[in-house]
């Protein structure tokens, strides 16, 4: 029998390897569909699935910006095997007619559970992910080298970064004693006991945190996480540790207090340095990551980012070149910001091969191959471990 809805996950050519995180997105709707007693089918085009794989009438694609021509060329495919065909995720949900113009029958903007069936309003009540409809196993991703996979544990982010995207203004966080009965069942069923933590700002609560640790009650798991640096007090980088993470991305983004400024991010160089500083304190490695290009980059901000980083010496880093998204501020509003931007380029990711990196993006001050360039100085800086802890 054929299922009911058919969903895709495109390919991320942009990336090294496309097979290192489970797309939970669809897996979420997969579980709706399925809690609503209709059939359902995922594919990956990442870990090789194709159109020809496609076995349902109705065929749901979710779309990042940077899959984007990979997700308007699924559609002329689909189209030929006469399909009806649904937009999802962020990029529909900003950019609903450049969807329907690629040839899109309808577009979702905003969480998918909520335009079909009735969807929980708690969202402790929405299913965990369907993990059994992809091969959980092909997705290799490893946390002190014991395979890892991932969890989303919240929705949304409470804060206004002028270069971030958001599909809701909104923040739901999952109360302790749910995201512990998910980690328990993907353990029973899968084996896993490290888990890559998804949540845009998973120190959002340190009772929530400190409650999580308690439930799980010295069960042997191991974690990564995502923090804003203003987060990582004392106290909650204890609480960290004791929920046994190892590590915590932290998104630094400049090491000038300008362009934190400009750019809205709500945080100061000290603030960043203390949050590097806390985890190293306690035994957690600090990876930061790094935006070149953002608006108000100039050659003095470049300078305090290589200083910041010589200075504070976090574990690891991730510089990637700044990519307008549509949904951010700066991508409505680019005179506001003092930058120029050419969105009809193919090349509109953020992360990408070492060596293949590609800007669209000029500042007052900056080119595009002068933000190519400091990126790939700054990354030079980082492959001198020795400047590192």
């Amino acid at each position: 029998m054929k299922p009911d809805l058919t969903l895709i996950f495109p390919k991320s050519d942009f990336l090294i390897n496309q097979t290192v995180f489970l797309p939970l997105g669809i897996l979420y709707i997969s579980s709706h569909f399925k809690r609503n007693d209709k059939k359902v089918q995922c594919l990956d085009f990442g870990i090789g699935h194709t159109v020809d794989m496609v076995e349902a009438e109705i065929v749901g694609v979710s779309i990042t910006t940077p899959q984007r021509e990979d997700a308007f060329n699924i559609v002329k495919e689909l189209k030929q095997l006469d399909k009806y065909t649904i937009a999802g995720g962020p990029h529909a949900t900003h950019m609903e007619k450049e969807c329907y113009s690629a040839g899109y029958d309808l577009v979702i903007k905003g969480e998918a559970e909520y335009e079909f069936f009735d969807a929980p309003s708690n969202i402790d009540d929405i299913g965990f992910p369907d993990r059994d409809a992809l091969p959980i196993k092909k997705y290799k991703y490893y946390i002190d080298n014991i395979l890892a996979t991932t969890l989303i544990t919240s929705r949304g982010c409470p804060f206004n970064c002028s270069f971030c995207a958001k599909i809701s203004k909104s923040c739901k966080i999952q109360s302790p004693e749910r995201t512990v009965r998910e980690i328990i069942d993907v353990y029973l069923k899968y084996g896993f006991k490290a888990f890559m933590i998804f949540d845009d700002v998973f120190t959002i609560s340190k009772k929530r945190v400190r409650k999580i640790t308690e439930l799980l009650d010295k069960e042997d798991f191991i974690f990564r996480c995502f923090s804003r640096a203003n987060m990582l007090d004392k106290e909650m980088c204890e609480l960290l540790k004791e929920l046994n993470v190892k590590e915590v991305g932290i998104g630094i983004e400049s090491g000038s207090q300008k362009v934190l400024d400009k750019n809205m991010k709500g945080t100061t160089i000290e603030n960043n340095t203390i949050a590097v500083k806390n985890l190293q304190d306690v035994d957690i490695r600090a990876k930061v990551f790094l935006i070149v290009g953002l608006p108000g980059e100039d050659e003095q901000s470049i300078v305090d980012t290589e200083r910041w980083i010589l200075e504070t010496k976090p574990n690891d880093i991730d510089i990637s070149i700044f990519q307008p998204l549509p949904g951010s501020d700066i991508f409505g509003n680019p005179k506001k910001y003092g930058i120029k931007f050419n969105y009809n380029s193919k090349n509109q990711w953020y992360k990408g091969t070492p060596g293949k990196y590609i800007s669209n993006v000029r500042t007052e001050k900056l080119t595009e191959d002068d933000i190519v360039f400091h990126r790939d100085r700054l990354e030079s800086l980082y492959k001198n471990r020795k400047l590192l802890r």
